[in-house]
């Protein structure tokens, strides 16, 4: 015999209220910034009489107006420089990036990777450097401030170097220095 069972909730259901419930509103102009209002300047409307009359008025004041600074401004200005110049000699490396193109405990490997680095390289205006920090030899070129540098000129030499990979490291403000007066002597 076939059997029918029926399932059916026992729990009520709520009535729904089509009551309104209360707009909510509140002031916040107290907490809004004021934006400073803007004033247009003065447009001087110039006849014949005025511009003949008034011209060599105008000579002396665009003088006065567009030459140098006042001198009180240029010291400050002067001061702000030394005191940021000399905030920048307490730096002495920078973080950023190298190209490591070998790592290994083998000096003969390590000496091959550096020659053969040294001719490639030199078409892409880097030098490999050899870096022993114990036990290990690593070849590293180039100094970059930022990774996008970095990343391009790791991307020109992978198909000479696929073990190439970037590093992170500290580069020394002499080297910096000595790269930037060489990029200018070039413009």
């Amino acid at each position: 015999m076939p059997c029918l069972i029926s399932l059916s909730s026992c729990g009520t259901t709520k009535p729904v209220s089509n009551s309104t419930a209360a707009v909510y509103n509140e002031d916040l102009a107290a907490f809004r910034t004021a934006l400073a209002s803007f004033k247009e300047p003065k447009k001087e409307i110039t006849t014949s009489e005025n511009l003949s009359t008034n011209n060599t008025d105008n000579t002396t004041q665009s003088t006065q107006t567009n030459g140098a600074p006042p001198t009180s401004d240029a010291m400050a200005v002067d001061a702000l420089l030394s005191r940021l110049a000399e905030k920048n000699s307490e730096f002495k490396s920078l973080p950023g990036y190298r190209i490591q193109l070998y790592t290994g405990s083998d000096s003969d490997k390590a000496n091959a990777v550096k020659n053969k680095a040294s001719y490639i390289l030199s078409r892409h205006g880097l030098r490999a450097e050899s870096v022993y920090e114990q036990p290990l030899f690593k070849i590293k070129a180039g100094y970059f401030i930022s990774q996008l540098e970095a990343q391009r000129q790791l991307v020109a030499i992978l198909d000479d170097f696929p073990e190439a990979i970037l590093v992170p490291d500290k580069i020394s403000m002499s080297v910096l220095r000595a790269r930037y007066q060489d990029s200018k002597e070039d413009d």
